[in-house]
């Protein structure tokens, strides 16, 4: 028999790879039982080795993202693999066609090598004109790109197409998306976020928001040799002991404690009338936090509960006394590393 709950609706940050979902504390009733399978677990963990943190990497804001892309009339600039058509007013006899080579150069007879990378069409008509000048008199040179080689865009991770992509023009992010073809995971949802590389600089977007909602974001304009990774392994929590189906949860963008625990068909009649949740943070060391059903399901949550992937929720038996139990269950997931137990008030 499947016991029936209200969903909450909570308010929810995205500051990073954690989901935050608004919560109440549990009750000061229990609180010694909390505590003394803290110390239990403690005990059984305390050789296993301390977990690698891992790294916290945020969503950059919509107005950090602006402040790294193209100007909207940003001139284009020449790069390698260009090809290019060079033009001499009033000399036709010195037109010539040129690409651009890997060190950002083009040779012209007489001239020889002249480097034209990060130069304008104009900046680099004029430094063709001026190595010419020993040569002629009154000589003005015109550049016209044939073939922008340069100017791509590298998308990999989750997509029909990955590999660079050229365009004619400043790309944006829904146009790179969109020629790549993203692929839907297994359950036929879409990403929850894509990251651009930019150099030392890292970009989290919020891939969903972007997609359905429609956010400014979709036409942020991208620069030459961005790449853009589009990760393909859903983020998960795994929902243990007393849930009609346990196992691995997809954590998306909006999953709250009562949604996952609904995904896992709710809690059963063993983990009794107000069961006391357990929440291992992996990332955080092995740390517990300690939540009531009762206290969850409440329609004002009084504190917020962060989820991060590999995150375990645990429903222990009715009378938790039973550590063997607890510690059967949890155990393969705080291996790696030393539980840290703390009693939420």
């Amino acid at each position: 028999m499947r016991r029936a709950f209200a969903v909450v609706a909570p308010v929810m940050l995205v500051i990073g790879p954690g989901w935050h979902v608004a919560a109440q504390a549990p009750s000061r009733g229990n609180q010694q039982t909390a505590q003394d399978s803290a110390q239990v677990l403690r005990g059984a963990l305390a050789s296993s080795a301390d977990a690698p943190a891992e790294p916290t990497l945020r969503v950059s804001p919509i107005d950090t993202l602006r402040k790294y892309e193209p100007a909207l009339n940003e001139e284009y600039t020449l790069g390698a693999g260009d090809e290019i058509s060079i033009q001499y007013p009033g000399r036709p006899e010195l037109a010539a066609k040129s690409e651009v080579g890997p060190d950002g150069r083009i040779t012209l007879p007489l001239a020889g090598p002249i480097t034209v990378a990060d130069l304008t069409r104009e900046d680099a008509g004029k430094k063709i004109a001026s190595a010419l000048l020993v040569y002629y008199t009154d000589i003005t040179a015109t550049v016209e790109v044939l073939k922008y080689g340069s100017n791509h865009v590298t998308l990999l991770g989750n997509v029909k197409t990955p590999g660079p992509m050229a365009f004619d023009q400043t790309p944006t992010l829904l146009e790179v998306l969109s020629r790549g073809g993203i692929e839907a995971r297994p359950d036929g949802s879409l990403p929850d976020e894509c990251v651009i590389y930019r150099g030392d600089l890292v970009f989290w977007v919020d891939m969903q928001g972007l997609l359905e909602t429609g956010s400014p974001l979709a036409d942020l304009r991208l620069r030459r040799n961005d790449l853009v990774f589009v990760p393909g392994v859903a983020k998960t929590v795994t929902v243990l002991g007393q849930v009609q189906h346990p196992g691995p949860i997809a954590l998306r963008r909006n999953s709250t404690l009562t949604t996952i625990l609904g995904e896992a068909g709710g809690v059963s009649d063993a983990a009794g009338s107000n069961p006391e949740i357990q929440i291992v943070h992996r990332t955080k060391g092995g740390r517990i936090q300690y939540i009531r059903l009762n206290d969850l399901l409440k329609p004002t949550g009084g504190m917020e509960i962060s989820l991060y992937p590999g995150d375990v929720l645990f429903v222990p038996k009715d009378r938790v006394a039973k550590m063997g139990f607890v510690l059967q269950q949890l155990a393969p997931f705080l291996s790696m590393g030393t539980v840290a137990a703390v009693a939420v008030h």
